[in-house]
C-alpha cells in the first residue's frame, strides 16, 4: 500500500519569537490534519557578527554551551503546540546561518512542507539597509526544495 499524501514530513524553522511560534501553531494543526511528523529546526549562529560574516568566516566554530542550551530552549519553547497532539515531533539545533541551515536540512530530510515566520526576531530595518541582506523568509521561499508557508503576524 503506497502513502499518497502529499504532505508527510513537515519542518519548523524557529528562532524563538512569538511569530515563530505562531507559524508553529499553523503547523500543528496541518500536521493534525494530513498525519504528517514535524521536525522543530534552530539554526544557532555561533557569534553577534551579522549573518553574513558568521556564515562566511565562523562557520567552522563549534556552539557553545550556552548557545546549545539556547537553542534547545527555543525548539521545545516552540514544540508547545505539540504537546497535546498525537504529531511526532523531533527538534534540532544546527548551527550557520539561518536560510542555508534551513535550506539544507530541507533538502537532507527530504521534508514536503517548511513552515516558518515571515521575519525573524531583531531583524530590523537597519540591519537590513546596512548589510544588504533580505529575510531568512525571502531567502529560503526562493531557494526551498519543497513548498513554503509564512506565516504573517497578527496586523
Amino acid at each position: 500500500m503506497t502513502d499518497n499524501r502529499l504532505i508527510r514530513k513537515i519542518l519548523i524553522a524557529t528562532d524563538g519569537s512569538e511569530l515563530a511560534a505562531r507559524a508553529a501553531r499553523f503547523a500543528a494543526e496541518i500536521a493534525e490534519c494530513t498525519g504528517a511528523e514535524v521536525t522543530i529546526l534552530n539554526a544557532a549562529e555561533v557569534s553577534g557578527l551579522t549573518e553574513f560574516v558568521t556564515y562566511s568566516i565562523e562557520a567552522g566554530k563549534k556552539l557553545s554551551q550556552q548557545q546549545r542550551e539556547t537553542g534547545e530552549d527555543i525548539v521545545e519553547r516552540t514544540r508547545k503546540p505539540f504537546l497535546d497532539t498525537c504529531v511526532p515531533t523531533h527538534t534540532k539545533v544546527i548551527e550557520g546561518y539561518a536560510a542555508e541551515v534551513i535550506l539544507s536540512e530541507a533538502e537532507d530530510g527530504k521534508y514536503d512542507l517548511i513552515v516558518m515566520g515571515s521575519r525573524g526576531a531583531g531583524m530590523g530595518l537597519i540591519r537590513r539597509v546596512v548589510f544588504g541582506l533580505g529575510s531568512v523568509a525571502e531567502r529560503v521561499v526562493g531557494n526551498a526544495p519543497c513548498p513554503v508557508l509564512v506565516v504573517r503576524g497578527e496586523d
